[in-house]
C-alpha cells in the first residue's frame, strides 16, 4: 500500500479514477470513481481485511454501474433533440419532402437532381425529364434520393 491509511490510499484511488473520466473518452470511469470515495469513507470508520475491501470495492462499483447504466439510458430515452437538429448527421434526410429539379434524364431509373448549387443522385420509376420538377419521397443508403 502507498499510504499506512487504507481509507487514504481509496481515497487517492477514487479521486484518480473520477479525474481520469475527464481525459478518457466514455462515461465509465466516474462510477469506479465514486466505489473508491465510498470505500475511502468505508474504511475510515470500518476496519477490514484488503480482500473484504476488494470485494467491498467490487459489490460498490457493480452498484454504481448499474446506476450510471440506468440514468444514462433514462436520459437519452427521454431526451428528445429539436427538429432541426434530428437529421443533424444525415444531410439527404433533410430534402424528403422537398421539390427537386431533374438535372438529367431519368435512364434505368437513375438521374441526378439539382439541390441548391449540388447535384444528387437519385432513383426514379417515372420517365422524368431534364429540366422537370419532383419531390424527394424517401432517402435510401443517404446517398440516392428517391423521386416521383
Amino acid at each position: 500500500m502507498l499510504f499506512e491509511s487504507a481509507a487514504t490510499n481509496w481515497l487517492i484511488w477514487g479521486l484518480i479514477l473520477s479525474l481520469l473520466e475527464l481525459v478518457v473518452p466514455g462515461t465509465y470511469l466516474i462510477w469506479f470513481g465514486l466505489a473508491g470515495l465510498l470505500m475511502s469513507l468505508l474504511t475510515f470508520f470500518i476496519p477490514m481485511s484488503l480482500t473484504a475491501q476488494i470485494i467491498w470495492f467490487a459489490v460498490f462499483s457493480g452498484i454504481f454501474a448499474f446506476i450510471g447504466w440506468y440514468a444514462y439510458r433514462y436520459i437519452f430515452k427521454t431526451l428528445k433533440a429539436p427538429k432541426e437538429y434530428q437529421n443533424l448527421n444525415d444531410s439527404a434526410q433533410q430534402y424528403v419532402g422537398r421539390t427537386v429539379t431533374v438535372a438529367e434524364d431519368v435512364k434505368d431509373n437513375q438521374t441526378k437532381v439539382q439541390i441548391g448549387d449540388s447535384y444528387w443522385l437519385a432513383y426514379s420509376e417515372k420517365p422524368l425529364k431534364k429540366g422537370a420538377t419532383a419531390k424527394v419521397t424517401a432517402v435510401k443508403d443517404s446517398l440516392i434520393l428517391v423521386i416521383e
